[in-house]
């Protein structure tokens, strides 16, 4: 890397940046052979820069999570939501874990069987939900399914990575989900002008 920096004396810098909970941290510890860097299962663990002297001519700097202002595509905010990068009070607990399980349902079919030990999957979110509560015994009073607890094992399962490698976001998703954004904000700007429109038209009225 950059050879001209060793001739003049110079460390050279670099940035490691990313979204939240993605193991920007861990990557930095991993570099420098010891625990430097904060790490932890949940976003915004790092809250400022550090310099990290990786004492090799590098030094790195550790920055804290980065998110776009705002999340157009409400798919891409379940998967943020699924994963760890928002905390879990941005979204509906239960409602993120739903959208995971019927995505992978519909993706990871064989992934949900074996770890849960399903012969086979029911059809509905909630039901699929159900029978992993029960196969792990988060059951309420009277047996009756404790779906938050449910929701927790699910999330924490996929963050930890006990359910395999799995991918939420393939390329042609998002071109497809792009296309549906862009119809509905152009849906809302319509309405928005409509409301604008007859508000002039009540306001000119009530002038007369």
């Amino acid at each position: 890397l950059a050879p001209h920096r060793e001739e003049i004396g110079k460390n050279i810098r670099t940035m490691i940046m990313g979204i939240p909970n993605v193991g920007k941290s861990t990557i930095i510890n991993a570099l420098a052979g010891r625990t430097i860097a904060v790490t932890g299962n949940q976003p915004a663990v790092t809250r400022r820069q550090q310099r990290i002297n990786l004492q090799n001519g590098i030094v790195l700097s550790d920055t804290p999570g980065i998110l776009w202002p705002k999340v157009e595509n409400p798919h891409s905010g379940f998967r943020l939501a699924a994963t760890g990068a928002v905390k879990d009070t941005a979204m509906e607990y239960d409602e993120v874990a739903f959208y995971t399980v019927e995505y992978l349902a519909a993706h990871y079919p064989e992934k949900l069987k074996e770890r849960y030990q399903i012969d086979e999957l029911p059809e509905s979110d909630i039901e699929i939900m159900e029978e992993i509560g029960r196969r792990r015994g988060a059951l309420r009073a009277g047996g009756r399914v404790d779906l938050h607890k449910v929701s927790e094992i699910l999330l924490h399962e996929l963050r930890q990575g006990t359910l395999g490698q799995i991918t939420l976001e393939l390329p042609e998703m998002i071109t497809q989900e792009l296309i549906e954004v862009e119809i509905e904000t152009a849906r809302k700007e319509e309405e928005k002008a409509k409301r604008k429109e007859e508000r002039r038209k009540r306001y000119l009225r009530n002038k007369r």
